[in-house]
């Protein structure tokens, strides 16, 4: 069932204002599509923060053009591609100096669920060993990017 609307509906911000994995796309000059696996987190229903690794395609694309995407995959049994303008905040962030900051002004939301059917969720599983650290690492990033750069509206991190 394919409904584009400009904005998150409060379920869907309510799921991401606490942070979720997400698929990153862009498109290189020549057209070719690019994907790779970060982290999101939503301000309001117009904005998302974006970790985007420095150096890679995706912050080479969307420097070049501002034109981004992110895709939500099964999180809250929804299926979503948004898209819309990015804008890196900074060089680098604190808590993982290989990640940019991003923002994306969201200018659509199709909505790519079908009825009756159920997506697996999109979620990182990290070795046993690495688990723990990697949970640290993954507040951190939550935390920074909606603290260091600005406003945010998430439950989870309000002291």
């Amino acid at each position: 069932m394919s409904k584009t609307t400009r904005t998150l509906d409060e379920p869907t911000l309510e799921l991401l204002a606490d942070g979720s994995p997400v698929l990153l796309l862009s498109a290189d000059a020549k057209g070719r599509p690019h994907a790779t696996y970060s982290w999101a987190i939503a301000l309001t229903g117009k904005r998302l923060r974006i970790a985007v690794d420095r150096g890679g395609h995706t912050s080479t694309n969307w420097r070049k053009s501002g034109q981004a995407a992110v895709q939500i995959v099964g999180q809250g049994g929804r299926n979503l591609l948004i898209d819309g303008r990015a804008r890196q905040l900074a060089p680098a962030l604190h808590c993982e100096a290989a990640m940019e900051p991003w923002e994306l002004a969201i200018r659509g939301v199709l909505d790519q669920s079908w009825p009756g059917v159920a997506t697996s969720t999109l979620r990182y599983r990290w070795p046993r060993e690495r688990a723990a650290g990697m949970r640290r690492f993954e507040r951190s990033l939550y935390r920074e990017l909606l603290q260091a750069f600005g406003e945010g509206r998430s439950s989870m991190w309000k002291e």
